[in-house]
């Protein structure tokens, strides 16, 4: 597991280990080359990751679980900011091979079938030549909150953001 992908299932773990509530279901459909993986937290939270079964160069993760706290989403767009400038910054500071120093970070407003949100990501060049991003998600059907972070490779990226579009709560 690379570094990137272990600080980020670190900080969605840390960020959903406070949740008490139980709502939070979701139905993903995972597309086609990739495995969904469905799993309670100890405070029975779902938590739910898709991983691309490819090469490293051209696989990817996507994770997503309900947020912790309460929250309108009127702060989503800013809290999305905040968690990708940190993320982003993290990375940069451990300098890993082909992260940029410098870059912007780019926002996008999604709109799916069932869930609406923001999403904030950066795209690089790992150092084998392969085009990679690192985003972070925040979603709500405007009574949940679920927040999540993909990283991999930028084809499993755009086929991530179509996911989205169908996720769809449950109960």
């Amino acid at each position: 597991m690379n570094l990137i992908t272990f600080s980020l299932i670190a900080l969605l773990t840390v960020s959903c280990s406070k949740n008490s509530h139980h709502l939070g279901a979701l139905k993903i459909d995972p597309p086609q080359g990739s495995v969904l993986e469905h799993q309670k937290l100890d405070n029975g939270v779902p938590f739910y990751s898709v991983r691309w079964q490819k090469p490293h160069a051209q696989g990817g993760l996507f994770m997503i679980s309900k947020w912790p706290t309460r929250m309108s989403a009127s702060n989503i767009p800013p809290t999305v900011k905040t968690i990708i400038e940190a993320t982003v910054s993290s990375l940069r500071s451990r300098k890993p091979a082909g992260f940029p120093e410098d870059g912007d970070i780019e926002y996008r407003e999604m709109q799916g079938a069932f869930l609406s949100g923001h999403l904030g990501f950066i795209e690089y060049i790992d150092e084998a030549g392969n085009e990679k991003v690192v985003s972070v998600h925040m979603l709500t059907d405007g009574r949940v909150i679920w927040n999540g972070q993909f990283t991999g490779a930028k084809a499993r990226f755009e086929q991530s953001l179509d996911m989205m579009q169908s996720i769809e709560p449950q109960g």
